[in-house]
């Protein structure tokens, strides 16, 4: 899974183009923190895309509407920025208090102490995130609601399913690896602007291994796979929406129902000029052939007529 998991960003054509966009954006956020919001949102696809068995080739950016993603994935960050406050608070806490004990009596060991219990429990819950945060994410793409990223029976049902707690302890070696690359990169000014690329390409394979985790999870608790709703509006699919309506509409009205002028190949009742063109010069000759038809058998029934004549003489 790992190694499908890493790989899963260069598959299929213009991966190149895909993750300098992905890793671009994750360089803006560097500097103005709201392009991450677009990358979560991307980062969300992903998921659904895995979620429905299409895992051989990311989705790419241009099927999506930026502003819509963007949403997406702010409502993603909300779900994690909430649990990353409750464990920063639940560490902070212990920490902050024993170590003011130690200040207070001027104790060296328990100011100590208190910083290795905060460091211990943030490190607990770490890990903790490190399995409900897939099966948060995971929840809310499927139900497209952030409170579904907070439902406990199934953070308990499918967080503590052994699916999950594989997948989520691969995706936490995934994100440790990245992380030590994208380190050794960022040091240098040549391979900064690289590491960028490589987190987004990490940040992919987490979420890829996410989804399968929860897919299997899923599928082991409750019997069956989710049901995955549709994301951000894909380019031009309001169009198509609009263009199928307005056929239904006309064909339920008992008119006939045409295809929309945003269809390159579509073609109305009346046909094209040229065709128009075509069938009017086609009937014209008709008519002359009609007349001409007509013309003879006058003739032929004038000299008919003669010729009866003639022999009656």
């Amino acid at each position: 899974m790992i190694e499908a998991a890493v790989r899963y960003q260069t598959a299929g054509d213009g991966w190149i183009k895909r993750v300098v966009i992905g890793g671009g954006l994750a360089f803006l956020a560097f500097f103005v923190f709201l392009p991450i919001f677009t990358v979560y949102g991307y980062v969300l696809e992903v998921i659904r895309n895995v979620l429905r068995g299409e895992d051989e080739v990311p989705p790419s950016w241009s099927e999506y509407d930026i502003v819509d993603l963007s949403v997406n994935g702010a409502k993603a960050f909300v779900i994690l920025f909430a649990y990353g406050i409750v464990v920063g608070l639940v560490s902070f806490v212990p920490l902050a208090v024993v170590s003011g004990l130690g200040l207070l009596l001027g104790s060296w060991s328990i100011t100590v102490l208190g910083t290795l219990l905060g460091g211990a429990i943030y490190v607990v819950g770490a890990l903790v995130l490190g399995v409900v945060t897939p099966v948060a994410v995971g929840n809310f793409v499927v139900e497209d609601d952030i409170g579904a990223g907070f439902d406990v029976e199934v953070l308990r049902r499918v967080g503590t399913n052994r699916a999950m707690l594989k997948a989520a302890a691969f995706a936490i070696l995934v994100n440790i690896g990245v992380s030590i690359v994208s380190f050794v990169l960022s040091v240098t000014v040549v391979g900064a602007p690289v590491a960028f690329v490589v987190s987004f390409i990490g940040l992919s394979a987490v979420a890829y291994i996410w989804a399968k985790g929860f897919a299997d999870a899923y599928e082991q608790v409750y019997g069956e796979l989710p049901s995955i709703p549709d994301g951000p509006t894909k380019a031009g699919a309001v169009g198509a929406s609009a263009d199928t309506s307005a056929g239904e509409s006309t064909a339920a009205n008992g008119g006939t129902a045409t295809t929309d002028l945003w269809d390159d190949d579509a073609t109305t009742a009346a046909g094209t000029p040229e065709e128009t063109a075509r069938s009017s010069a086609e009937m014209d000759d008709a008519d002359g052939d009609t007349g001409d038809a007509d013309s003879d058998s006058s003739t032929d029934a004038e000299s008919a007529d003669g010729d009866a004549e003639n022999r009656w003489d």
